[in-house]
């Protein structure tokens, strides 16, 4: 198993926000779920992988003042993940949690942002797309 690091994962989806939603007009769900099916495959790779893939997705969501349903549904099991493979280097661990807090403080204040509801069928694809097991 081949884990990105942290930092690679926080760029790609900062890169995807501003490529989706700057250059190609995308909302902030629609970008989320582009991200998740785009990845799925390093998302999926392991619980420090998704976690970061959210948590990352999450905080940007939030520079927009608004956050996709899924995501947010999500983050009560995603922000209290603490434990990880042992194989993660530290320092990425470290990165995570300490963005987890950040992520925490931002979802806690409600009036800075609105939850954009999907439909059931972005949120079905999301969730298949979740549940697809990396090789």
């Amino acid at each position: 198993m081949n884990i990105m690091g942290y930092e690679r994962i926080k760029d790609s989806v900062v890169f995807g926000f501003e490529e989706y939603i700057d250059e190609e007009g995308l909302n902030v769900a629609q970008t989320s779920a582009k991200i998740l099916e785009e990845e799925w495959t390093r998302v999926n790779d392991s619980l420090f992988t998704k976690t970061s893939y959210f948590v990352s997705i999450a905080i940007e969501s939030l520079k927009y003042k608004e956050i996709s349903d899924f995501i947010y549904d999500k983050l009560d099991i995603d922000l209290e993940n603490t434990k990880f493979e042992e194989h993660v280097d530290n320092y990425d661990v470290d990165q995570l949690l300490q963005d987890i807090q950040i992520c925490r403080k931002l979802i806690n204040d409600k009036s800075e942002y609105k939850i954009r509801e999907t439909s059931d069928s972005t949120k079905s694809r999301v969730e298949y797309i979740l549940e697809l097991k990396a090789d």
